[in-house]
């Protein structure tokens, strides 16, 4: 298994975490730690990358996007507004501004509150 997952594969894994609302909508659906131990080994076995790795993928492209709509409230976002954005290098914004135009609206549908429409759950 790779450490890191391969960055042609980032598209393909926001739309299986899309597809995976265990995820993206854990508090209102009370998943449990094992649960979603299961679902980022899953993860890992699809993009051969181990399950931490999975999970530290999304948690960066929650930070990620946090960082790309630093304008917003904190209510806005589904799991709070943390002020580690504040603490981003210039590597990191440099990379975060690369892929704001190609993946802001896919994470604005999973990580905003009312974003997420019925029909894509």
């Amino acid at each position: 298994k790779s450490m890191m997952l391969d960055p042609r594969k980032i598209e393909d894994f926001i739309e299986q975490v899309r597809l995976t609302p265990a995820i993206w909508r854990k508090e209102e659906f009370g998943v449990s730690r094992e649960h979603l131990n299961e679902i980022w080994a899953h993860f890992g076995h699809t993009f051969d990358i181990s399950a931490e790795e999975a999970e530290k993928q999304w948690e960066y492209l929650i930070r990620l996007h946090r960082f790309m709509n630093k304008e917003a409230s904190k209510e806005k976002f589904r799991f709070g507004k943390s002020e580690d954005v504040d603490s981003w290098n210039d590597a990191d914004s440099s990379v975060a501004d690369a892929l704001s135009s190609f993946l802001k609206t896919s994470l604005d549908e999973l990580l905003f509150v009312s974003e997420p429409t019925e029909t894509s759950v």
